[in-house]
């Protein structure tokens, strides 16, 4: 369904048809934090970007609408050999490593995401062989670009989201629906959107759906992190309950 497709099937769900209670303006709105939601919660929609490092800077820039990062990939010296580059998360370089931004620039074998500054921060820092041209590719969550002509698709137009555009249509007539306040109206936004997963309105069954159909990977795997901790820990020239004794 295009934008006007949308509109109708919520004034149609809502038996507004006219838009005289809820006008297009505010379904268009709805519509577009809908699908910003939907791909939020999915990263159904996955967009590469590739970018240049450079020489000796740890950071850099993405796509203003990135909202994730699921992969990378990295291009090394040789300028031909491509492998997959490894994500982590800041908290978990700093455990390895406290160190890590005083490493030598060399062939960057880690990356994170900065949120907050949209950019990407390589651990080490690329060198002079390792800045290579269009040499990393990020394949991220974005965003989905704003609809605002009739004629406009969800979901950047993507063809594999199109048996989804309903849940879009469950979004926003559930939330129209909770403008009303009343108990009628709270149990058909309910019906439409309940908010849990384990109790799932249509929403929350359409969002199940898009999830088993589409990979939810995530870049940064998870360890479990671990420090040796109480009297057996002992450090060089520092005793210990297991080595008491100094060394000679």
């Amino acid at each position: 369904m295009n934008l006007s497709g949308l509109q109708a099937e919520c004034g149609r769900l809502l038996s507004d048809p006219n838009n005289q209670r809820w006008s297009l303006a505010t379904l268009t709105t709805r519509i577009n934090l809908a699908q910003t939601e939907i791909q939020g919660y999915t990263s159904a929609v996955k967009t590469s970007e590739t970018l240049t490092p450079v020489a000796n800077q740890r950071t850099l820039g993405l796509n203003a609408n990135t909202m994730g990062i699921v992969r990378a990939t990295k291009t090394l010296s040789d300028g031909t050999t491509i492998k997959p580059f490894n994500g982590i998360t800041r908290e978990e370089l700093e455990f390895i490593d406290p160190n890590w931004q005083q490493w030598t620039a060399g062939e960057p074998m880690y990356w994170f995401y900065d949120a907050t500054n949209q950019q990407v921060n390589l651990a080490p820092a690329p060198d002079s062989n390792n800045a290579i041209a269009n040499g990393m590719t990020f394949w991220e969550s974005r965003q989905p670009a704003a609809l605002v002509n009739t004629t406009d698709l969800p979901f950047d137009s993507n063809n594999q989201m199109v048996p989804y555009h309903y849940t879009i249509v469950h979004w926003v007539v559930a939330h129209c629906f909770m403008d009303d306040g009343t108990p009628e109206a709270l149990q058909k936004a309910n019906y439409h959107y309940s908010g849990k997963m384990l109790a799932p309105g249509k929403y929350e069954l359409q969002l199940g759906r898009i999830m088993a159909e589409f990979d939810v990977p995530e870049a940064v795997p998870e360890h479990i992190l671990w420090q040796q901790q109480g009297g057996r820990v002992g450090v060089w020239n520092i005793p210990s309950k297991s080595v008491p004794l100094l060394w000679p």
